[in-house]
């Protein structure tokens, strides 16, 4: 069994600490393409995420004229590989962010840089990124045309405030950052996530009528909305369990986190806890959990 994760240097030491344990820092083959959808192509860049992804797609939409979505690879060779890959296809005129963490906007001003064009993104993902020259904020339901395709821009916070996912208008296909995985699960940090709010963005892409997922981490989802629906269920089922894990007296996050994810391997319970505290921040909005001192218990 893996030793324990260390929880000392916040969410990113975790996250270094649990690639470590997982081998999925090592070198990886020159990224792989596939043609996600109709124009799309999905660009598989090593980046420094969480496992057991080893991977982040970054999406190349259009033809002739291309959008790059989410050039998140800091790694050099990575960032070379993808500029060969769009001065094969076109022009590159823009770069698009889902939002701000590291494995998805770490390549962007490289690829800013190389190519010429401009970042585009969400305005609360550039107050989130301040030294990261942003040329446009991009607001919900805005319809950009390039290549022959139409892509709309869906404000999904919750995973992060300025999450934007890019909703294919002919295809229903939507590029879907950190909202599902087709790898593993999204964590929820309440650091800068807010489970609540994460429910509520799930909700609303099924009701935009999404159609395939095109997740940042792992294959295309072909059914959307059925994979949209097993997340909710999944974040309802583990509410239900922190909630059941609850008793009158104050309990710490590690002593719920025990019992809430015991099916949870014990190296991951640092991460898993993280997760915990959204849904206790959840639980506390909703009148369903107190906050008391160091711990937290039933009203």
């Amino acid at each position: 069994m893996p030793e324990p994760v260390t929880t000392s240097g916040g969410i990113d030491a975790i996250y270094a600490e649990v690639r470590r344990l997982t081998g999925t820092d090592a070198a990886v083959a020159p990224p792989a393409l596939t043609e996600a959808s109709p124009g799309i192509t999905s660009v598989a860049l090593r980046t420094p995420t969480l496992p057991p992804a080893a991977h982040t797609a970054c999406y190349l939409v259009g033809e002739g004229e291309l959008v790059a979505i989410d050039p998140g690879s800091p790694f050099s060779d990575q960032q070379g590989a993808l500029v060969d890959v769009i001065r094969e296809r076109g022009e590159l005129v823009a770069v698009l962010l889902t939002h701000h963490h590291g494995d998805h906007a770490g390549g962007a001003q490289a690829l800013a840089a190389a190519t010429g064009a401009p970042i585009w993104a969400h305005a609360a993902t550039a107050a989130a990124l301040p030294g990261v020259a942003i040329a446009r904020h991009l607001a919900d339901g805005e319809v950009l045309e390039v290549g022959g395709r139409a892509l709309r821009a869906v404000h999904t916070p919750g995973h992060a405030v300025g999450h934007l996912c890019y909703r294919d208008e002919a295809t229903a296909a939507t590029i879907a950052g950190d909202m599902v995985a087709g790898l593993g699960t999204i964590l929820i940090d309440p650091s800068g996530g807010h489970m609540a709010t994460y429910l509520a963005s799930l909700e609303r892409m099924i009701a935009i009528g999404t159609g395939a997922l095109l997740p940042a981490h792992g294959p295309v989802i072909a059914d959307g909305p059925g994979k949209l629906r097993e997340y909710i269920a999944h974040r309802l089922m583990r509410e239900r369990r922190v909630r059941d894990a609850l008793g009158r007296a104050p309990r710490t996050a590690a002593e719920l986190c025990a019992v809430a994810y015991a099916d949870t391997p014990t190296f991951l319970w640092p991460l898993a806890e993280r997760s915990l505290l959204a849904h206790l921040v959840k639980l506390v909005e909703d009148d369903a959990a107190v906050a008391d001192g160091s711990g937290w218990r039933l009203p």
